[in-house]
């Protein structure tokens, strides 16, 4: 019976080591730039091209007269923002 303790008291022993190092490997760098002086971090332009980009798509759909067709169009524009906006971080800051 002791041995079976052992084995999951070592697993938890040996994940509260290595987890903070995982949790502080996030700190390396903040991704930000400089506009005026002013330093944006780059999730929000990533949002906000993101958002951009969907308002595009929007209007593409509707000159083509596809959205007519698409149900659930906000969780379409939604997940494209999302997908838009992580595709963006992806590229600019990893």
């Amino acid at each position: 019976m002791n041995k079976r303790l052992a084995r999951p008291r070592s697993m938890v022993m040996s994940l509260f080591a290595t987890l903070p190092p995982v949790a502080l490997s996030g700190c390396a760098r903040a991704p930000a730039f400089n506009i005026l002086g002013s330093f944006f971090p780059g999730w929000i332009a990533c949002i906000v091209f993101g958002i951009l980009l969907t308002v595009l798509v929007h209007v593409i759909l509707q000159r083509a007269d596809l959205e007519r067709n698409l149900k659930a169009l906000p969780l379409l524009y939604l997940c494209s923002a999302l997908i838009f906006s992580s595709i963006l971080w992806l590229l600019l800051f990893e």
